[in-house]
C-alpha cells in the first residue's frame, strides 16, 4: 500500500483491515438484494467482486488480504486466484449435483478470492450452516420457491469475518503507518 493511501486511511481512525472489508460487505449486501428481488446475481456484480478481490489482494501489505493473514509469504493476487480456482472446482461439483445454481457457484468463487485458499473449506462450511438456518426459516414461513442462496453466502461470509476479527489480525494490518 502506498504511503499516501496508508496515511489517508490512518487519518480516518479505522484500521486498514476494516477498509479492505468494506467493499466486500457492500457487495455481499448488493448480491443478497438482487438475488431476493430478481433471483439472479448480475454479471456486473460478479465483475465488481472480482475487481474488489484483486484490488484488496494487491493493495495490502505484502499482498496478503486481511482474511488470509495466516498464509504469510503468499503473494496476494496468487492467493486470491488459488482460492477462486479451488472454490470454483468445488462449486462446479455442487452445481452439477443440483445443490445450488450457477450464479451462486460463481458468486461464492468471487467471494473466495477475497480470502485465500486456506479459508475455502471454512467458507463452504459457514455458508452451508447459514443456508441450513435460512432454509428452515424459509420453510417456516410457508415458502416453497427456491431459496435466494446469496443470503446464505453473505451470512457465511459475515460469520467468517466475525471469526477472523475475533481471532485478531497481525499488527502490520491494524497499525497506522508513520505519517507526516
Amino acid at each position: 500500500m502506498t504511503d499516501s493511501v496508508a496515511c489517508t486511511i490512518a487519518a480516518t481512525g479505522l484500521p486498514p483491515m476494516a477498509w479492505a472489508l468494506l467493499p466486500l460487505a457492500g457487495l455481499l449486501i448488493a448480491a443478497s438484494i438482487t438475488d431476493c428481488t430478481a433471483r439472479r446475481i448480475p454479471k456486473a456484480l460478479l465483475a465488481l467482486g472480482g475487481l474488489s478481490a484483486a484490488v484488496c489482494q494487491a493493495a495490502l501489505p505484502s499482498g496478503v488480504h486481511p482474511m488470509s493473514w495466516h498464509e504469510p509469504g503468499t503473494p496476494g493476487l496468487l492467493s486470491g486466484l488459488m482460492a477462486a480456482t479451488l472454490m470454483l472446482a468445488l462449486c462446479v461439483v455442487l452445481w452439477r449435483l443440483g445443490l445450488f445454481g450457477a450464479g451462486d457457484a460463481k458468486w461464492l468463487t468471487v467471494i473466495a478470492a477475497h480470502a485465500g485458499p486456506g479459508l475455502v473449506a471454512t467458507q463452504l462450511l459457514l455458508t452451508a450452516l447459514a443456508g441450513g438456518v435460512l432454509a428452515l426459516w424459509w420453510k417456516a414461513r410457508g415458502r416453497h420457491d427456491t431459496l435466494p442462496y446469496a443470503l446464505a453466502i453473505a451470512g457465511g461470509q459475515f460469520a467468517l469475518m466475525a471469526l477472523m476479527a475475533q481471532a485478531g489480525a497481525p499488527d502490520s494490518l491494524n497499525s497506522p503507518p508513520m505519517c507526516p
